[in-house]
């Protein structure tokens, strides 16, 4: 975190080096945003739960009485920049400056509406474009109506700046837990145009030229201003665009959550954008009806997903969390599936945390955008002029795990999107769900979750189907032969060393998984070590044939050097 902050006050350097000499504050004094500075750095720190977790107070005060010093110097938007990489440097996503924007068209996780500023001239705009980070660049997203045929355009350049060098100019100023965090709001600081023109990027905030390959293949620069404030506009995608269907997935992402039942596939797909009740029906009974469906059709797969859930109330997750539990149907390895990405966040990820632990889900899609455990709850607090809101991480929750340090919850199944599959209005993660057996064995499963999720994520699989009172002990002892049998096969010497340690630690009594912990050592080059292991079997077992066998040829293995 001491590299994110040295970042963030070069930036700051460099947002001062561009600044006009005769640059001064407008809307308010000098001094009244040096009173905003000043209670920033006084109320920030009380109110959030640990403060100088990821920057140290000295750092965080040299930023502030930077800061305070160049006010003189700074136009009112460059100073609203200043404060939000301020803000930033605490290093969590929950703990933000609550940008000025009209919600209407800009993006927005709060669950709670923010006050407006002191004076509405110090709203922000916002270009007529949204843009995304896909697996293959930056493309635009989305266009207001009459610039719809730069829908899926590649974006090159913001300014004469790459995209590479722009993203990491942006980033002292985004709040984020992981990098998958970032990568959902970086976009959204590049097309506010006062942020572009102070961190360096662009010339001015009037008009701002982006240097974009166009959905043909033309290279072309376009000229952007922003779009009239609070005035009625909206924004067009694919779909729109190229005529083309929408994918599952987005078909009601305004609806906090609903549910789609796929007759063919005999999957009853749920989307929880929200961890909140909605007005005419609370999310408890949303999951009873989940209930009524599984146990009265024929459900082969449920699919959770979390890809577009920013948080809410955590709370609330407990109906969902217990329904899927207890659910004698779906709650099976191949069966229950939730998708996950770089927007599920906050009271979304507590809920990933409580499936992972308590359900036999597989996780699939990207990593999540928040860390299992984090600082969360934030509350708003004021700056006395600008009335700017803050809002101030106060609860660290943490995970299950006994790693604090998980930077996400990690997909068993990754699944990537890239800006031809959203060109193409295609859905990759449901589509690898929907083409998953339905009938899948405990060993297929952790096999198929090693090849795409490594070891770490397959031995998981494989505890929770061990610690599953339904669990059949011949599938469970086959699931734990064949997989050491893939990896002795694979070569993967060190993980099949690892699991035939825990498995003969578990069946002590048992030749066959020191026999497979000798290959394993063999694999290593380990001769000693596999002869210990194979004289233990036999004494073990002293019929055992293939002990004996193998013992025997590597006592007749020529001797090295």
């Amino acid at each position: 975190m001491e590299n994110r902050f040295l970042t963030g006050c070069s930036v700051l350097l460099m947002l001062l080096a561009h600044s006009l000499v005769q640059a001064q504050p407008k809307v308010l004094s000098v001094a009244q945003w040096q009173q905003d500075v000043k209670a920033l750095a006084e109320q920030m720190p009380k109110m959030h739960r640990s403060s100088y977790n990821k920057v140290s107070q000295q750092e965080f005060d040299s930023a502030v009485a930077v800061l305070h010093a160049q006010v003189p110097k700074l136009q009112d938007h460059e100073i609203m920049v200043s404060l939000t990489r301020l803000v930033a440097v605490i290093g969590d996503g929950h703990t933000r400056l609550t940008l000025p924007q009209d919600m209407a068209v800009a993006y927005s996780r709060a669950h709670s509406s923010t006050p407006p500023p002191a004076d509405s001239s110090l709203f922000l705009n916002h270009l007529p474009v949204k843009l995304a980070l896909f697996d293959d660049g930056l493309f635009i997203r989305e266009t207001t109506p009459e610039l719809m045929h730069l829908v899926g355009a590649e974006v090159l350049q913001i300014g004469n700046i790459t995209v590479k060098e722009v993203l990491e100019k942006v980033r002292p100023v985004v709040h984020y837990d992981n990098e998958m965090g970032f990568k959902q709001l970086a976009p959204t600081f590049l097309v506010v145009p006062e942020f572009l023109a102070a961190l360096g990027i662009a010339d001015d905030s009037e008009e701002v030229v982006f240097k974009v390959k166009t959905r043909d293949g033309a290279t072309t620069d376009i000229v952007l201003s922003s779009i009239p404030q609070f005035k009625q506009v909206y924004f067009v995608g694919a779909s729109e665009a190229l005529g083309i269907a929408a994918p599952l997935s987005q078909w009601n992402r305004k609806e906090k959550f609903w549910l789609h039942m796929l007759e063919k596939e005999k999957t009853l797909y749920v989307q929880l954008n929200e961890s909140n009740d909605k007005e005419e029906e609370s999310l408890a009974a949303f999951v009873a009806q989940i209930e009524r469906i599984v146990t009265g059709f024929p459900v082969e797969k449920l699919v959770l997903d979390l890809r577009y859930n920013p948080g809410g109330n955590n709370h609330l997750n407990r109906s969902l969390v217990l329904a899927l539990a207890r659910s004698e149907q779906v709650n099976r390895f191949g069966k229950l599936y939730t998708l996950i990405g770089r927007e599920t966040f906050s009271a979304a990820q507590m809920l990933a945390n409580d499936l992972e632990y308590y359900t036999n889900t597989l996780f699939v899609g990207e990593p999540s955008g928040s860390s299992p455990s984090a600082y969360g709850d934030s509350r708003k607090m004021q700056l006395p002029n600008s009335k700017l809101t803050i809002r101030v991480s106060t609860i660290y929750w943490r995970d299950w795990d006994g790693d604090e340090k998980r930077p996400w919850t990690a997909p068993d199944i990754p699944v990537g999107y890239t800006s031809r599959d959203y060109l193409a209005g295609r859905d990759p993660a449901l589509e690898a769900v929907l083409q998953m057996p339905q009938n899948n064995t405990i060993a297929n499963v952790m096999q198929q979750v090693y090849e795409n999720a490594g070891f770490r994520s397959a031995t998981w699989v494989y505890f929770r189907a061990v610690q599953d009172a339904r669990a059949d002990s011949e599938a469970v002892n086959q699931a734990e032969k064949s997989f050491g049998e893939y990896l002795l096969q694979a070569n993967k010497s060190p993980d099949a060393i690892a699991w035939y340690s825990h498995i003969s630690s578990r069946y002590k009594e048992e030749a066959w998984p020191l026999v497979g912990l000798a290959k394993a050592h063999l694999l290593s080059e380990e001769r000693q070590k596999a002869v210990a292991m194979l004289e233990k079997a036999i004494q073990l077992q002293p019929a055992d044939k293939q002990a004996k066998e193998l013992l025997s040829a590597i006592k007749k293995m020529p001797s090295k050097g």
